[in-house]
């Protein structure tokens, strides 16, 4: 992935954005056998961990193209805009992904059980069960714990992504003041033409008429 940082041209960023949409699209796929899994009560934690893999390859990718298209100065600010459209799509689809497993991995409940008979519990079973619940109940918080994690460092990538909309608007004013100072120059020059040729034209009237002066005063 460093390869494309080094390299420059709008044509490397367009390799890493097909890149990224067949990243996307395998992503989609990966999730649709994911939940058909679940749906079957098959074991998905090693799925899961693949996936969540996955989502962070394509964070990466994107934040690089973020990067490529940052630094490109080949590419008009039209081109510019319409590729930070299609990166925000994929950002939002995979953290779509992830906020989809995640809420599967932290709020999954069991499957219904019989109703158990209490009554016919020794008070060492009672204990016991109380234990294994009260860890249920710890295992959640860890989960929903890790997940509010998670949702920060998203809202990190947000602020990311504010901070790069943020350096090419600044490019964009810049660009701007630039050809206003030109215009502005421009301006100032053509004024002054127009001024020397004023002073050209009336000394040139003065010297006629004083030639004619003197011609008539000598015959």
């Amino acid at each position: 992935m460093n390869n494309y940082i080094k390299l420059d041209g709008g044509s490397k960023l367009q390799d890493l954005i097909e890149n990224i949409r067949k990243m996307d699209s395998t992503l989609s796929e990966a999730l649709n056998q994911r939940n058909y899994k679940l749906q079957n009560n098959e074991s998905i934690q090693q799925f899961d961990r693949q996936l969540a893999t996955q989502i962070d390859n394509i964070n990466d990718s994107i934040k690089t193209a973020r990067i490529l298209l940052n630094q490109a100065s080949n590419i008009s600010p039209n081109d510019i805009q319409r590729q930070k459209n299609l990166l925000d799509e994929f950002q939002n689809k995979s953290e779509k992904f992830r906020k989809a497993l995640e809420i599967k991995q932290v709020f999954k409940t069991d499957n219904p059980e019989t109703k158990i008979d209490f009554t016919t519990k020794s008070n060492v079973e009672m204990v016991q069960m109380q234990k294994q619940y009260v860890q249920k109940q710890n295992d959640t918080i860890d989960k929903m714990i890790d997940t509010t994690g998670r949702m920060q460092v998203n809202a990190k990538h947000i602020n990311l992504a504010l901070d790069e909309d943020k350096v090419i608007l600044r490019r964009l004013n810049e660009n701007v003041e630039q050809a206003t100072h030109e215009i502005k120059v421009t301006d100032s020059n053509l004024k002054s033409l127009l001024s020397y040729t004023n002073d050209c034209c009336l000394w040139t009237t003065i010297i006629v008429e004083f030639m004619i002066f003197v011609f008539l005063v000598i015959y």
